[in-house]
């Protein structure tokens, strides 16, 4: 069965694109003989479908490539694939792992060349064999596609295009898939708040009170440092804040400091709408989802970061394909929200390479509030104001090349 992804709907060639043929685990040996017979290499797999929810219904994703005697010896793949008869795979790290056998239904192995030595997956892998699990139906894995236009599909006899007026017009809506509904409302959110009047926003958090945590001791230091926020506008521009290369400890810092804990603010907003939705009237499977994301520790910015990697970058990539998506921006407005709609760097990584003194060191603390202490100066906590201890690599961009975006076109979270 063929996820074609709307290509055939709208007859338009979108680079970069594979197709996607979902099966049934007792019948992938079958199409495995077919992809044999049709000169198709063996170049991998992967334990998942690009998110939480196909973990239910797919055992799991094999890839495969073009023979092209140009790049790699056919015969040396052949002769691969018959010592590399099983490969495993990690299901988040190496203690929960597993091996699968690719065959086909004769018996045969098949050709084995990694795509990691031709290049990128999404450069090499034409063809995803994704493999639906004992018990479950291959109809069960495109439901939970977070397109409607993605669930358009072709069985061998029959193409099935759900909602075909919208998908010949090349207009889709999002399904109601958990991913979507956290994803959609904390767009609104952040869009909205990151259109807030500055001043009211400080005000908001109180932050002349908290004047010693930007190394300021009187109000009119305070109050020179919000009117520089407040004349650049945008509390997420690209340059708001450029990274510092500094050998000590400099006002500049405090101005990082300021910027972030206000983009934490207004973050922790828009995730607090996502919170409102899942207390009002949600099915249960909806409710569950909305609270096992909001439950992580991960402090606001690395929230906005999971939901800008795995929901936006993939709707950004429609719109750039000319795709309309209900409740979405338009194209041109997503451009004119890029400083709000990307990878947001963390503290470390702008002001990485300052020496800080022992009395500014921030603690190990895990919430992002700002709390007076006995002397009635502020103490930092290890948000994006503070030092953060993850292991993410966070940049101002993110190459999508490296994404599971094309692994290929499930939901998110």
């Amino acid at each position: 069965m063929q996820a074609v992804l709307g290509k055939s709907c709208l007859h338009k060639s979108w680079e970069g694109c594979d197709i996607d043929i979902f099966v049934h685990e007792s019948q992938a040996p079958v199409v495995r003989k077919w992809l044999l017979d049709q000169y198709q290499v063996f170049s991998g797999c992967s334990s998942t479908y690009n998110h939480e929810e196909f973990d239910r219904n797919v055992s799991h994703v094999e890839h495969f490539t073009n023979r092209d005697d140009s790049k790699f010896s056919y015969a040396n793949a052949i002769g691969r694939g018959r010592l590399l008869r099983r490969h495993e795979l990690f299901e988040g790290d190496e203690s929960r792992m597993r091996s699968i056998e690719v065959l086909t239904c004769v018996g045969g192995s098949m050709p084995f060349k990694p795509f990691e030595e031709l290049g990128s997956k999404k450069s090499v892998v034409n063809i995803d064999l994704v493999v639906v699990r004992q018990g479950r139906d291959v109809y069960n894995a495109l439901d939970v596609f977070d397109l409607n236009i993605c669930k358009s599909c072709f069985d061998g006899k029959f193409f099935s295009v759900p909602l075909p007026l919208q998908t010949f017009r090349g207009y889709t809506e999002l399904t109601s898939i958990v991913d979507n509904v956290i994803a959609k409302t904390y767009l609104a959110g952040i869009i909205r708040e990151s259109r807030r009047d500055l001043e009211s926003v400080v005000n908001e958090m109180d932050i002349y009170r908290f004047k010693h945590r930007y190394g300021v001791s009187d109000l009119d230091g305070m109050k020179a440092f919000v009117e520089k926020l407040v004349s650049i506008g945008n509390v997420f521009s690209h340059s708001i804040i450029r990274p510092i290369m500094a050998g000590y400890y400099s006002p500049c810092v405090h101005f990082v400091c300021l910027v972030l804990d206000i983009r934490n603010h207004l973050i922790g907003n828009a995730l607090e709408r996502v919170r409102e939705i899942g207390l009002s009237a949600q099915p249960r499977g909806i409710v569950n989802g909305i609270e096992m994301f909001l439950s992580s520790s991960a402090q606001p910015r690395l929230l906005h970061n999971t939901i800008i990697r795995l929901c936006f970058k993939r709707y950004d990539k429609y719109l750039k394909r000319g795709i309309c998506i209900k409740d979405l921006p338009d194209k041109k407005s997503w451009q004119e929200l890029s400083d709000v709609l990307r990878f947001l760097p963390g503290f470390p990584d702008i002001v990485r390479g300052v020496t800080w003194p022992d009395e500014y060191r921030f603690g190990d603390r895990s919430d992002s509030s700002l709390t007076d202490d006995d002397d009635g100066d502020s103490t930092d906590s290890d948000e994006e104001g503070g030092a953060e201890d993850d292991d993410e690599d966070v940049g101002e961009d993110v190459d999508e090349d490296d994404e599971k975006e094309d692994e290929d076109e499930g939901g998110a979270l």
